[in-house]
């Protein structure tokens, strides 16, 4: 047969390549079956993999396509031209030479098929044949015979007469228009037709076109079950496309966007426009009332999305077509497998793509931990770091909430039932804020916003007079949770601030420091305990000094200041200012400088003062040396020129060489970096400080131009890690760590700590950097290239880092239990630090381990259960360190020593922000929000 191909057989335009075959075998007289083993014949056997069924596909290799088309006399890339499936899938062989086929069928191999038009097929044929095509979705619709193309899985398809047919052909129409506007009006389509499926299977009482069209198109050789599955995309398909023809209209989607007022919707009713345009399209007037509860599916995914498009770009853009797996309709050959499954069987619905049975049980298991949170708490305003016993809820519940928009409507109604505002559009902080808000209104009634909210706490009325400052920036939903509590738009007009405002404090401040300046002719108060008229001066501007050096350029504050006093904020020691000033005063009210008498008249300490400068002006600041010069103690003609060099820096540097500069010079070349503490004072001067805050400008620098900051190549040239792309923390080890091997001191990981005589902290620090070194080498891999290289300089090489590793094993859970148990008998907490070490044992670091695997899930429960019963606060939900500062207060003698007080302190001021059981805790030892408040009749200035 394979060599008497007498038949000219050619395929229809888009037809599948089964279709073809079935066509071309009836010519010959033959069935398929019959057909294919000899087409796909391999020395005698048959290389034909899978089973034919009247909806399958079937792939052919290209020995096999080679001899299809020597059988129907067509060229074969006339066949690859015709048949969309003729080269699409290499198919698997029984055999591994030869001609081979295979069969597939399901929509994850077969695309969208559907019968042609009988009596279209006679016209292009010559005669009635059955012929099966590859069918788009605006090719569904037979204009000329007014028939619908349908796809039946599992038979051959079915054309179905419509009724009125002018609906559909004119719906045809403007599919096809709108297809020639753009790619856009695909994605468009995808989604109308994943929002008229969802409608479909809610199927709302008030619905009467859909059901009664249903039954007009009804064949009856379909079941009726069947129908109602294999027919929603031909009852459907009018009001798909016209949806789609609004979803891509621009102007609507500028209007949607507009509406939105910057953020995302919280449901259909924030976007009033969406639910009334959506009705008005389809006809359905009281489809209003149904869309604008909705916070969640298709239609409410494609609003947020278009909002976030709005501000994202065309990445953007494009997710805004993009439908979600769990929003797409379900293959129809799956929802038919349901309604065809045998009764009393409870075989489970097909998971959607991206729904294994992992997902959903992490998915429950989660949401098993969320309702224990909310029988404790009310509410599911989670914080990030949020953990239910050794359950990341905080971070599970956050990464729900980052693709709720894709969430399916079983899992977004499972959240709901437990908290309707379980996903807000704003801040989750706003919302924790609102819930304490609320408690206090349901107490003590509606907050008095006219008397500026006596009655709550200090927090909670500033919050509440800000909400109403800034009211008609809320979202809708917003405003109305502040409703519910009595905060409505005309209370808001009425708000008066909690207390006086931060501007009005400001202000008064400015009037102290007039005073002072007026008296003293300074501002160079001496410390921030200096109390001015009974005014803390002193805090007030050590703060606002703090302020202006962390900003980028002048602020209206600081212009203030600047107006009263010129140097209030000088680069030089704040006391070198406080004696020129008191300097100035005695030459304005007459007194000579006599510098060859030993300034007689003067006292004693400022005529040391005016001697040392004189003795050595150029050690100082170029202003200093004018000041100086105003006074007569530098004659202009023996000002200190600045040296070429320095002024060369200084032009680089975009201004003169200052204090910071010339001390981060001194630090430098004494001790080879600049890698010190924020809090670093060296010689007077801050350098710490001043370093953080050109790194500061240094990386901004670097977000906001492509060159080099000049400041950052001076002090490069002093130390080209000064402001290293890793963590500075990481830098300052390893300088401790180089500072130790250049005295031989280094504790090289592998090796005993040798300790010298140099007292306890020395030790420590030894120590510390040993413990550090050891992590170094358990990350070494992924460390940086030049950190590699940097500790490479100290003898850590990637050899030694794998030598310590493999060396390194983890502590017995029994021995490290035996040694937490002593050590909980003896502190009654296990709040240690890392290095600690307990009986020789590295306790501290094993209890890291511990806590780290018990965040992730992996820690025995019977380590859990033991470490638990020692200790009920051994790995808590809030940051470690506060838990020691917290074993800290709760255990030191009196008097408590200055840092635990202020640590204290900032707890009582933080008291809202802090975990429930944090504020049980500090409760217990006699902490609350109350003790430092300025009106409490209880208030102790001295925790001691």
């Amino acid at each position: 047969m394979l060599g008497a191909g007498v038949w000219r057989v050619a395929p229809v335009h888009g037809e599948m390549t089964q279709s073809f075959l079935r066509r071309l075998a009836a010519r010959y007289g033959v069935e398929i079956k019959e057909l294919l083993p000899a087409v796909a014949d391999a020395g005698g056997r048959s290389n034909v993999m899978g089973r034919a069924r009247p909806d399958s596909e079937v792939f052919l290799n290209q020995e096999a396509r080679d001899r299809v088309a020597v059988l129907c006399r067509v060229a074969s890339h006339h066949l690859h031209k015709a048949l969309p499936a003729w080269a699409q899938e290499e198919p698997r062989r029984r055999f591994p030479m030869g001609p081979a086929a295979q069969f597939h069928h399901g929509p994850e191999m077969v695309l969208p098929w559907g019968p042609a038009c009988p009596e279209c097929t006679v016209r292009r044929t010559g005669r009635p044949e059955d012929v099966r095509l590859y069918l788009q979705p605006g090719q569904r619709v037979c204009g000329v015979h007014h028939a619908w193309l349908m796809q039946v899985p599992g038979t051959a398809g079915c054309v179905v007469a419509l009724p009125a047919g002018e609906l559909w052909v004119q719906a045809q129409k403007r599919h096809r228009k709108l297809l020639r506007r753009g790619t856009a009006a695909v994605g468009a389509f995808e989604v109308a037709q994943a929002v008229t499926a969802s409608w479909w299977q809610r199927m709302w009482p008030r619905e009467q076109l859909w059901p009664a069209r249903l039954r007009a198109l009804w064949e009856s050789r379909v079941e009726w079950e069947t129908w109602q599955v294999v027919a929603r995309e031909a009852v459907t398909y009018p009001e798909a496309v016209a949806l789609a023809a609004l979803l891509a209209d621009g102007a609507f989607r500028r209007r949607v966007v507009a509406e939105a007022r910057g953020g995302v919707p919280f449901r259909l009713a924030d976007l009033p426009s969406l639910p009334v345009a959506v009705a008005r399209c389809l006809r359905r007037p009281w489809l209003v009332e149904e869309l604008a509860a909705q916070t969640s599916g298709p239609l409410f995914t494609w609003a947020h999305q278009c909002v976030r498009a709005h501000r994202g770009g065309q990445a953007a853009e494009r997710g805004m077509w993009a439908v979600a797996s769990a929003h797409r309709p379900r293959p129809v050959a799956d929802e038919l497998a349901e309604v065809a499954k045998p009764a009393g069987r409870s075989m489970g619905a097909k998971r959607r793509r991206g729904h294994s049975r992992q997902a959903d049980q992490a998915f429950a298991t989660g949401l098993s931990y969320a309702r224990r949170y909310l029988q404790e708490h009310g509410n599911l305003a989670v914080q990030e770091d949020t953990m239910v016993d050794s359950f990341r809820l905080g971070e599970w519940l956050h990464n729900v909430k980052t693709r709720a928009w894709a969430l399916s409507q079983e899992r977004v109604e499972a959240l709901k039932a437990l908290d309707v505002w379980w996903n807000v559009p704003w801040p989750t902080q706003w919302q924790r804020s609102y819930y304490r808000a609320r408690d206090h209104a349901a107490v003590h009634g509606p907050p008095d916003a006219a008397a500026g909210f006596p009655g709550t706490h200090v927090l909670n009325g500033e919050w509440l007079y800000l909400q109403c400052s800034h009211y008609d920036s809320l979202h809708p939903e917003q405003q109305r949770l502040l409703a519910d509590i009595g905060i409505t738009v005309e209370v808001a007009r009425t708000a008066r601030p909690r207390r006086a405002s931060m501007q009005a404090g400001f202000e008064a401040a400015l009037e102290h420091a007039k005073a002072y300046a007026a008296e003293h002719g300074h501002l160079a108060v001496s410390g921030k305990s200096v109390r001015y008229q009974g005014y803390p001066l002193g805090a007030w501007l050590t703060s606002q000094r703090s302020r202006a050096r962390r900003a980028s350029s002048a602020t209206k504050r600081s212009l203030a200041l600047d107006a009263i006093d010129p140097w209030w904020n000088p680069p030089w020691p704040l006391a070198w200012q406080r004696a020129y000033a008191d300097v100035r005063r005695l030459v304005e009210s007459g007194q000579r400088l006599d510098a060859s008498a030993g300034f007689p008249g003067i006292d004693a300490e400022l005529a040391r003062w005016l001697s040392q400068q004189r003795a050595a002006p150029q050690s100082l600041h170029p202003d200093q040396r004018r000041l100086l010069a105003e006074i007569g103690m530098v004659e202009p003609s023996e000002k200190t020129p600045v040296a070429v060099g320095d002024d060369q820096e200084a032009h680089a540097a975009g201004a003169m060489p200052d204090a910071g500069l010339a001390s981060a010079r001194c630090f430098a070349a004494e001790h080879g970096h600049l890698a010190v503490a924020s809090d670093y004072v060296h010689n007077g001067y801050p350098l710490g400080r001043w370093l953080a805050s050109q790194r500061m400008q240094d990386r901004s620098h670097a977000r906001s131009s492509r060159g080099r900051w000049p400041r950052g190549q001076l002090l490069a040239a002093l130390d080209p890690w000064w402001n290293p792309p890793w963590h500075y923390s990481w830098q300052r080890r390893y300088q401790q760590a180089h500072a130790l091997w250049r005295a031989g001191r280094l504790p090289l990981p592998g090796t005993p700590t040798v300790h010298h005589q140099q007292g306890e902290d020395r030790e420590d620090e030894a120590d510390e950097v040993a413990a550090w070194l050891h992590r170094q080498c358990a990350r070494h891999d992924v460390l940086q290239l030049e950190q590699q290289n940097l500790l490479a300089d100290i003898q850590i090489t990637a050899a030694t880092a794998r030598a310590v590793t493999t060396a390194a094993r983890p502590a017995p859970t029994d021995q490290g239990l035996e040694h937490a148990r002593s050590y909980a008998a003896e502190h009654g907490h296990l709040a240690v630090s890392t290095p600690t070490e307990h009986a020789g044992f590295p306790l501290g670091s094993w209890l890291l381990q511990q806590r780290r695997k018990a965040r992730s899930g992996r820690l025995s429960a019977h380590t859990l259960q033991e470490l638990t019963a020692l200790d009920p606060w051994w790995n808590p939900p809030w940051a470690f360190i506060w838990q020691r500062h917290y074993h800290q207060y709760r255990t030191t003698d009196q008097p408590i020593p200055p840092e635990l007080q202020r640590w204290a302190r900032k707890q009582t001021t933080l008291w809202e922000q802090l975990h429930p059981h944090q504020q049980g805790l500090l409760t217990a030892i006699g902490l609350n929000a109350l003790l430092f408040h300025p009106e409490h009749p209880e208030r102790q200035g001295d925790l001691g």
